[in-house]
């Protein structure tokens, strides 16, 4: 049994892990801060007695910690159960106080891109249902948003704007502040507000997500991106921002997000939220090193393209398409020789198609369906990217091969 076990954990030893875009570990600063949560102060926060108290302040003490982060007001950070959840309650709560005030879903618009998360797309597409016109911006052929394609979009009947500041699967970078101001030009010439929300779920670890400097009034974040705990999202708004609730059950969260609050989850995401952005510019330098070399790395391989902007990208991902192969056998192969890596955003499902953002960014089936993406966590080194490479590019020789 004992020579099984170490056997185990020699295979285990020698994995590869490029999939942090999907999941990171918890931060073991983050599990020992969340650690007394579980079996020492475990009481409801609604309670209102000593122990309900004391969980209580802990929830509000990590609300003023994420407040400061984000440069939010305390009482306009929420906590929910993920980054789906935020990018939820962030579009339906706007459109829904929209319809509280009298304006028809019909009368109602939402610009957005085609590149989004599906947490966000399919948002989209069900307020469509509703009646609720959705404008697609223009994009180029690196992904990037075309600011004078969302001038051109805004509209009298425009509510929202929203976007991903990092894709998901191509991992570029949208100027966010530069689209803002674009939103508020419009609104200052026209009298009339127009919301902006972003999904920064891939943002923390490598970019600033202050709401002051990204000039938006809605960000959602995910902590199980960003070496917290899985099940915790947060959703920050601005002053002024009105939301009306999605689900109803109790007061929590100020009514918008009724459930009880998951104590230990809310301080460990607080905490790594909070260690995420303030080294984010020396990780960042530093884990784009060795992303630039395993993308020249890569592209010496016969028949890779990158996807996406390589200068307005996030330091950690690195995603391509490979002709002549299938990504999703070739994502099940690098698994066999140990690498974790994957096809495209997890949430977009395990199978199924090719890659939809690289569809709508090249118009190209057979280079959405041959898109793999890399995404590099804190740690990861030059030799693990190197022999990332070395069992793509075999793989790659095996197939030339087989169909000669």
């Amino acid at each position: 049994m004992m020579s099984q076990m170490r056997k185990f954990l020699r295979r285990r030893k020698k994995r590869i892990y490029l999939d942090y875009a999907a999941a990171t570990p918890v931060r073991q600063s983050v599990v020992d801060v969340m650690r007394p949560f579980f079996r020492e102060q475990y009481a409801n926060p609604s309670a209102i007695h000593a122990e309900g108290v004391q969980a209580r302040d802990a929830v509000e003490a990590a609300r003023e910690k994420v407040g400061k982060v984000l440069t939010a007001r305390a009482e306009h950070v929420y906590f929910t159960g993920s980054g789906t959840e935020s990018n939820n309650l962030a579009i339906l709560g706007t459109i829904e106080t929209k319809r509280k005030e009298g304006v028809a879903y019909a009368d109602m618009e939402v610009i957005s891109t085609r590149l989004e998360h599906p947490s966000v797309s399919q948002t989209l597409a069900y307020l469509e249902g509703l009646g609720v016109k959705i404008q697609y911006v223009a994009v180029s052929d690196e992904g990037v948003i075309v600011l004078e394609s969302l001038q051109n979009l805004l509209s009298p009947k425009t509510v929202l704007v929203t976007c991903a500041y990092v894709n998901s699967e191509i991992g570029v970078v949208q100027e966010v502040g530069k689209l803002s101001r674009v939103v508020r030009a419009y609104e200052k010439k026209h009298a009339q507000r127009v919301y902006v929300h972003t999904d920064a779920a891939q943002a923390p670890l490598w970019l600033s997500c202050g709401l002051d400097r990204l000039l938006v009034d809605m960000i959602s974040l995910d902590a199980g991106k960003c070496y917290g705990p899985k099940g915790v999202g947060v959703l920050a708004v601005r002053h002024g921002v009105e939301l009306s609730p999605v689900f109803h059950g109790g007061p929590q969260e100020s009514g918008l997000r009724p459930a009880t609050e998951n104590v230990a989850g809310i301080v460990g995401a607080a905490y790594a939220l909070e260690h995420a952005q303030d080294i984010y510019e020396s990780r960042a330098q530093k884990v784009q090193q060795v992303r630039d070399f395993m993308i020249d790395e890569l592209l010496k391989i016969e028949g890779v393209t990158l996807n996406g902007s390589k200068e307005q990208r996030v330091a950690n991902n690195v995603n391509i398409s490979i002709s002549g192969i299938d990504s999703e056998f070739a994502v099940v192969v690098l698994d066999e020789k140990g690498i974790a890596c994957s096809t495209k955003s997890a949430c977009s499902g395990a199978s199924g198609g090719g890659s939809s953002v690289v569809m709508a960014i090249s118009g190209d089936t057979a280079r959405a369906t041959s898109s793999i993406r890399f995404t590099l966590g804190e740690e990861t080194t030059r030799a693990e990217v190197k022999r990332a490479v070395a069992e793509l590019q075999m793989h790659k020789a095996k197939m030339k091969t087989a169909s000669l």
